[in-house]
């Protein structure tokens, strides 16, 4: 998880391409994700569960992103599968997103509380 969302950061396409299963592949995909790399600033991560098993695995995670001008947070439930030795996303499901307390660490990871960083 942690490396396609640094792919997603560093706008490096072919490895998003290659950790998707390819049974989920799409034509598009690299016109897709080319676009949506060049209109979002990722700022943030904070996985909140990972599960694991030798051939599956599910992680929680928070991620926090600028689109045009606009703040905004992705919460999802991702799948993955592990064939041949490589972990594939497989698919996503789009959560709520979690409102961030006054007193939570803030999102961006300077180690300060919400309030006194990104939530003043």
């Amino acid at each position: 998880m942690r490396s396609r969302y640094t792919a997603f950061c560093r706008g490096d396409v072919d490895y998003l391409i290659a950790t998707h299963h390819p049974s989920k592949r799409q034509d598009d995909d690299r016109q897709s994700l080319s676009q949506t790399i060049a209109m979002t600033e990722w700022l943030g991560l904070r996985v909140l569960h990972s599960q694991a098993t030798a051939e599956t695995g599910t992680v929680e995670f928070m991620a926090f992103f600028k689109a045009q001008g606009q703040l905004s947070q992705l919460h999802e439930r991702s799948d993955f599968v592990r064939q041949g030795g490589r972990w594939y996303y497989l698919q996503g499901k789009h959560l709520p997103p979690i409102r961030l307390e006054r007193n939570d660490p803030c999102w961006c990871g300077s180690g300060r509380k919400y309030k006194k960083c990104h939530g003043a």
